[in-house]
């Protein structure tokens, strides 16, 4: 059995590490220094034990860690560290007060190794496959994260999210977060108030500190606005601010804890890590994504940033699933496969998952006119046909019995776990 210790220099870790050289046997013990050495010790520990003193890891790292299968256990200490209230808001397995004894705890950690259930773990060549996260009750679910992303202005991104939401609000519970730095349009578009929002939960995130339910961007006092079936955490309608990738993690981490499908509408994928770049933000996004949308014009130029795009997701090592969509497209078959041909001749052995045309259609133009949801007519069909490809990618994970680990919710199971494979495109460029 293998256990990993977060760096702290509480008591209780020393006493365990000093307990278990002595009196135990099939038992080792490692200190993990920081996320790096985390992601090292994945695929290999059994559990985690980390406290309120050094807070080392995030939400996001607990999560991450959880869905490898690691039991993870939380120490507090109400006198010197942050308390009971910020280890639970972490999302571990367990929280065990700091004052147990080394035999108390080494013995909590056999009990909690026993008592798990006997799921896959994902090593370094299972590239994108997850297993179910959360206690071995079963209370905490394991939510997908749906990226939507775009490379031509006026496309249609935003009203093609919310419809995706409303429609996979049937199946589950959803969160729309507006991850847009340069024109967010949501608190116009669903009449929602500018308290709470994105700002406001990256502020929690950089604390080390829960965001939801606070953080949902609320319905603007007095004013009438769609009804809709999810969860909305706007952006700030302001200037171009730079969204901060590690606080956005952070945030996503703790809604796939409450959430079974996180839609994000991310900014432009503009190139590589050390390019001079504004939205750093979209990689992260991309690459905690279990399925990616891409929304481009429906003419040849769309095209070719199809494929730039796809070049620079590949080298920035995004390997999710990714759907191309053009957006207002018009009716003509030989357009449209002119369009998609073109993708495809380019993008060689790693091609998109799937096209989708989503096409002009004045029912769009009058919904917004009304401040209504798009409920009918082309686009809405085409958009719902495309988030439901986009939520297949999400494969049942089953162990070496065949048996199903998890998989797609379905509309009778809102709290389920959900067991991913996100088949992989690669890793090398076009």
């Amino acid at each position: 059995m293998r256990v990993g210790l977060a760096a702290t220099t509480a008591p209780w870790s020393a006493g365990l590490r000093s307990y278990v050289r002595d009196h135990s046997q099939g038992v080792s013990v490692e200190v993990v220094m920081d996320r790096p050495g985390l992601e090292r010790a994945l695929g290999g520990l059994d559990v985690l034990v980390f406290d309120d003193i050094m807070r080392t890891f995030s939400v996001a790292d607990i999560s991450r860690a959880q869905s490898y299968g690691v039991h993870v256990i939380g120490m507090f200490d109400q006198a010197r560290g942050a308390g009971r209230q910020y280890v639970s808001g972490l999302g571990p397995d367990q929280v065990l007060p700091a004052s147990l004894s080394p035999a108390e705890l080494l013995a909590a950690v056999r009990e909690a190794v026993e008592a798990r259930p006997k799921l896959k773990v994902r090593h370094r060549s299972q590239e994108g496959a997850f297993v179910p996260g959360g206690g071995r009750d079963g209370r905490k679910s394991r939510g997908v994260v749906g990226a939507w992303t775009k490379v031509s202005g006026g496309a249609g991104l935003s009203e093609a999210l919310v419809v995706a939401a409303e429609q996979l609000s049937r199946q589950g519970r959803v969160l729309l977060v507006e991850a847009e730095e340069v024109a967010p349009v949501m608190l116009s578009r669903l009449s929602r108030s500018p308290e709470g929002g994105l700002p406001w939960a990256l502020s929690r995130a950089a604390q080390g500190l829960p965001a939801l339910p606070e953080a949902l961007s609320p319905p603007r006092p007095g004013v009438p606005g769609p009804v809709e079936h999810f969860d909305l955490v706007c952006a700030a309608p302001t200037i171009a601010q730079p969204i901060n990738p590690f606080e956005l993690e952070r945030f996503l981490g703790e809604a796939t804890l409450r959430y079974n499908y996180v839609l994000v509408e991310t900014s432009w994928l503009a190139g590589l890590g050390g390019a001079r770049e504004r939205p750093s933000s979209a990689r992260a996004v991309l690459r905690l994504a279990a399925s990616i949308v891409v929304l481009a014009g429906a003419d040849p130029e769309g095209a070719g940033r199809l494929v730039q795009w796809k070049a620079a997701a590949l080298a920035a090592g995004v390997s999710a699933p990714a759907f191309a969509a053009f957006g207002r497209a018009r009716s003509s078959r030989y357009e449209r496969e002119h369009l998609r041909s073109v993708v495809e001749s380019n993008t060689g052995r790693h091609p998109f998952a799937g096209f989708a045309f989503l096409p002009e259609d004045p029912a769009v133009g009058r919904a917004r006119w009304n401040g209504e949801l798009v409920q009918r007519g082309a686009f809405f069909d085409a958009v719902r046909e495309l988030a439901a490809k986009s939520v297949s990618a999400a494969v049942p994970v089953r162990d070496g019995a065949g048996e199903t680990l998890g998989g797609p919710l379905g509309p009778g199971q809102p709290g389920g776990n959900v067991a991913l494979a996100a088949a992989s495109n690669g890793s090398a460029g076009t």
